[in-house]
């Protein structure tokens, strides 16, 4: 009887997970701003130095279909003179009003100094597009509040050491806790097209 209740709960669990929010199928368009400043420069009292020209801002694009959304976030740093951006594949679940994500992403980065494309996180990065296989992998995480057509919420892309070649796919979550130390945080805000 025991497994019979929970098989139920499931069944009853997931289509509510997948239509809730806003249904099976969700593209969002907005701004994206976040803030060169990482948990650790906070705590070690770095932010008296902040000033404006440590925000980042730009667009930002979510498809979302049943429990896999895609994400991307196109920025630009003052303070760096580069563009830079991220691109996601996340597990979402909509709980209510509430989208969680988690998932994998890369970042890039085009300096405007010296003409240079840039794939990957600081912990490996590489220059050339046949070298991606040697690009980090971001962690990326976040929180969504769906307020009818309007989402408001907030993301931390997590520095992995973690790429195609090296294939230290263990470590990636593992070691997510000392990661958040390097997170860049970010807030998000965006409308529902469909």
């Amino acid at each position: 009887m025991k497994k019979f209740i929970i098989a139920m709960l499931i069944a009853l669990v997931i289509p509510a997970c997948i239509f809730a929010g806003r249904g099976l199928f969700d593209l969002t368009i907005g701004a994206a701003a976040s803030t060169t400043y990482t948990p650790k420069m906070i705590q070690e009292g770095k932010l008296k130095d902040f000033t404006f020209g440590d925000i980042t801002w730009g667009a930002d694009v979510e498809l979302k279909l049943a429990f896999v959304a895609v994400d991307g976030k196109v920025m630009y740093a003052p303070a760096d003179k580069a563009i830079y951006g991220n691109l996601s594949a996340n597990l979402a679940l909509d709980i209510f009003f509430v989208r969680v994500k988690a998932g994998l992403g890369y970042e890039y980065r085009y300096d405007f100094d010296d003409k240079t494309m840039w794939y990957g996180n600081t912990n490996a990065a590489v220059t050339s597009f046949d070298e991606f296989k040697d690009a980090a992998f971001d962690i990326n995480v976040g929180v969504d509040f769906l307020l009818g057509d309007l989402t408001v919420g907030a993301y931390a892309n997590l520095p992995t050491s973690t790429t195609i070649a090296n294939g230290d796919w263990g470590g990636v979550f593992t070691k997510a806790k000392e990661q958040w130390a390097d997170a860049q945080l970010g807030l998000v805000v965006g409308i529902a097209l469909l």
